[in-house]
């Protein structure tokens, strides 16, 4: 991940001069003058311009976002997902709701099978959202904060090891004469190589129309003209009325608390509230001592939440949200965690509480956080879903959709917005925030945001340390850990099968630090090797 930071800085280089097609930072950065952090270097200077520029937290994770498109084509585009949770200085919470949505002409009997193909394309949520946020709570135009994004896919942005490995794993199997081809292939035919200059022509042109046009020509005009055209040609179930009736919605907004702070997430399709039902349980238990005790509780206070994940999806929202979230539900399943942990925990035999994990949700996604020095901090995640969402590019138009009716849609009527395991989250330290946070990495971003929040607050580690420390997910009945944890063997000993995985394996997490007096650390997630930070530029 990278991170940029502004103000008087320790411990990075300066930020990148006017004129570099490549902006290079650290990925630890401690700063007085505002903060960003995400999973571009591209994304990470568009924001921290507009912080320069006079704007706020907003401003900048708009920006990003929008950046995201340009340098992250495979992972995050304005034909996918957006989740946003914004605290502004007056102490209002909101949170924003962009996901992609089941258009009204679905069929499923009808629509082809696979998580690929203009039949898995739902109605796009991030443009939606975006424009909403920026609107709302955002101080600069339109224009300002997608002048970098546009400038880069127009002029240029050199390709990550990261998305050319992406952009490689699915090349072989695109048409050369297909939109996408164009994209993620070099003009010879040949997948694009680390350092390669993507330029993108057709999606600059289609940014440039959105920060003129706003939300209405990428809905109602000239953008969304193309995108009906293109879906009824080749299957696709999204239509002109689909996307004028696009709304982005209020989230439903949670709070509960852990060790004496308050947490904020938001509701399904985000899954926030689960990462503070999660910690409320864990607030109720005594951990046995050293890394076997953490591992155990943790472990099954994971598992119970998702169990009531599920459970609460077929609940009215409103009930579902204050349900997962009460204080009563905790107390209850603490109280059973300590009866099953007292008798022995989870065995392969009865399989104690167990995610099903169907590979249904994809570990390419993004995440941005943000905090500017009057107090107002962005927790924004947005995805393809999976490693270049359905794989389709409309003529023209230049940017991938998420897959959405495929492989990533559950169930559900036209009209029904899929949930995920997005959960921007921000910690509260009195009336103050204390982390703003996020994660891509599909159900293990839960477990990492758990795992984190628990070792900073409880371990005495700072925010780095807690980022970097092993982590655990438990899912359909295994627990998978991080490769030479100590508290392995306490785990197998309780009945626990374990698997091991490399730390890449585990979710990706970008987090703002906020200090007491009003200064920053951002960190950009150690397990992510395009880490970067940069101070500022005077």
């Amino acid at each position: 991940m990278f991170v940029l930071a502004l103000g008087a800085c320790s411990d990075t280089d300066a930020g990148p001069q006017s004129g570099e097609d490549h902006p290079q930072h650290r990925s630890v950065a401690s700063a007085s003058g505002g903060m960003v952090v995400t999973g571009s270097s591209y994304a990470t200077e568009a924001g921290l311009r507009m912080l320069e520029a006079g704007g706020n937290a907003v401003d900048a994770a708009v920006a990003a976002a929008f950046a995201l498109t340009v340098a992250e084509p495979t992972q995050s585009g304005l034909g996918g997902r957006t989740q946003m949770l914004i605290r502004t200085v007056d102490g209002s919470v909101s949170g924003i709701d962009g996901t992609t949505q089941v258009p009204l002409s679905y069929d499923p009997d009808s629509a082809p099978d696979g998580e690929h193909g203009h039949g898995a394309i739902g109605i796009p949520g991030t443009v939606a959202a975006l424009t909403r946020a920026l609107a709302e709570h955002g101080t600069l135009s339109l224009q300002d904060v997608m002048t970098p994004a546009i400038g880069w896919a127009q002029e240029g942005v050199r390709m990550t090891a990261g998305e050319a490995a992406r952009m490689g794993a699915f090349a072989g199997e695109l048409d050369p004469s297909s939109p996408i081809a164009g994209v993620l292939l070099n003009e010879d035919g040949r997948a694009r190589s680390t350092g390669d200059l993507l330029v993108q022509a057709d999606l600059a042109r289609t940014l440039r129309l959105i920060s003129r046009g706003g939300r209405a020509v990428f809905y109602e005009g000239e953008i969304a003209s193309a995108i009906a055209s293109d879906m009824a040609a080749n299957g696709g179930f999204v239509t002109l009325a689909d996307l004028a009736a696009y709304r982005a919605v209020d989230s439903d907004v949670v709070a509960g608390t852990y060790h004496g702070h308050t947490v904020l997430g938001t509701y399904l399709p985000a899954s926030g509230v689960t990462v503070i039902e999660i910690l409320q349980i864990l607030d109720r238990l005594a951990a046995p001592e050293g890394e076997d005790g953490w591992g155990s509780v943790t472990v099954e206070a994971l598992l119970a939440g998702f169990a009531d994940r599920d459970l609460a999806e077929r609940l009215a929202p409103s009930v579902a949200a204050a349900w997962i979230s009460s204080d009563s539900l905790a107390d209850r399943r603490a109280t059973e965690i300590t009866a099953r942990l007292a008798g022995g925990g989870m065995t392969p035999a009865d399989g104690g509480r167990s995610e099903i994990d169907d590979g249904s949700e994809s570990a390419f996604t993004t995440h941005i956080s943000v905090a500017d020095t009057f107090g107002n901090v962005v927790a924004l995640t947005q995805s393809l879903g999976p490693s270049g969402g359905a794989r389709v590019v409309s003529p023209g138009l230049g940017f991938l959709y998420a897959s959405t009716l495929g492989g990533y849609l559950l169930g559900g009527e036209p009209g029904y917005r899929p949930w995920s395991s997005q959960a921007p989250l921000i910690v509260m330290d009195g009336d103050e925030p204390l982390l703003v946070m996020g994660g891509a990495g599909s159900r293990r971003i839960l477990s990492a945001l758990v795992a984190t929040v628990t070792r900073f607050l409880d371990q005495g580690m700072s925010i780095e340390q807690a980022l970097a420390a092993p982590r655990l997910h438990p899912t359909g009945g295994v627990v998978q850990i991080q490769a030479g944890w100590s508290g392995e063997a306490g785990l197998e000993a309780m009945g626990y099968r374990v698997e091991r995985h490399e730390p890449g394996f585990f979710a990706r997490l970008n987090v703002v630090h906020v200090l007491g007096d009003r200064s920053f650390v951002g960190i950009g997630e150690p397990r992510w090797m395009e880490s970067a930070a940069a101070g500022p530029r005077r």
